[in-house]
């Protein structure tokens, strides 16, 4: 039953990194391996010089869903 809930939670994981990456990230998204994922954006100053940001979140669609503006 623990490699069960193991694998249920790779696959949650894997489908919430592969959400997170349509949204047109500059990076792929990383698994950390400690429940969390670091997630790139692309910023913009007011200058217009653009870089790239990383972010580290818990590995929850709450957390995706509040980075990504929803």
């Amino acid at each position: 039953m623990e490699r069960y809930a193991a694998y249920q939670t790779a696959v949650r994981v894997a489908r919430l990194i592969e959400w997170i990456n349509e949204h047109d990230r500059p990076e792929p998204t990383l698994f950390n391996g400690d429940g969390t994922l670091t997630v790139a954006t692309t910023a913009v100053e007011a200058s217009g010089r653009t870089y790239v940001e990383h972010d580290v979140i818990p590995a929850t669609m709450r957390a995706a869903r509040d980075l990504l503006g929803y």
